[in-house]
């Protein structure tokens, strides 16, 4: 099976129909390799607009720090974040650009699928599953060393714990090692009231 890639960096005002002529001549591909290109084409742009025609459908609920300044939190935030359940797609993250949205896949990771069956009535999550959420982002933004956006978590699980007196997390411990959730007990167990 063969794999290939093209990554270009293109005029914004080309059209997806200038596209393959721009490759035979970049390229010199001849007619059964456009065709092969046209077809991956042809199914990539279907796959974007059901994706956007699915986000559209599929029940969404606000997580993230737009959420927690629902809540009253002073922290603030550019993005928009959404816990969804995509039966299409396996992605734990969708991530749509244009509108600078984040999703967190239901369907792509097990963590995403128990608090999503305890929040699929809600609009906007619960503050116990929101620092579930941040607690989960504090190890994976460690893990990547994205020190910033942990530092952003632990704020958020601070004002969690105070604005709503919570005091552990129950569902997180199942997917992080016993060191990581040592350090998310530290910092729940810093927060004073």
């Amino acid at each position: 099976m063969y794999h290939f890639s093209l990554f270009f960096i293109l005029p914004k005002p080309l059209l997806s129909q200038q596209i393959p002529h721009l490759l035979i001549t970049l390229l010199k591909i001849n007619e059964k390799t456009l065709d092969l290109y046209s077809k991956m084409m042809y199914i990539y742009n279907i796959n974007i607009i059901q994706k956007d025609k699915n986000m559209k459908a599929i029940k969404k609920i606000l997580i993230g720090g737009k959420a927690l300044v629902n809540l009253g939190s002073s922290r603030g935030t550019n993005d928009t974040d959404f816990l969804i359940n995509n039966t299409n797609s396996k992605d734990a993250f969708i991530f749509d650009k244009e509108n600078n949205v984040d999703y967190l896949n239901a369907n792509g990771n097990k963590f995403f699928a128990e608090i999503f069956e305890i929040e699929k009535d809600n609009e906007i999550a619960s503050p116990q599953s929101l620092i579930e959420l941040k607690a989960y982002a504090l190890v994976q933004h460690c893990q990547n060393m994205k020190f910033q956006k942990a530092d952003d978590c632990e704020f958020d699980i601070k004002f969690l714990c105070r604005k709503f007196e919570l005091k552990s997390v129950k569902i997180v411990n199942k997917y992080v090692s016993a060191g990581e959730l040592s350090e998310i007990k530290k910092i729940i167990n810093s927060v004073k009231y």
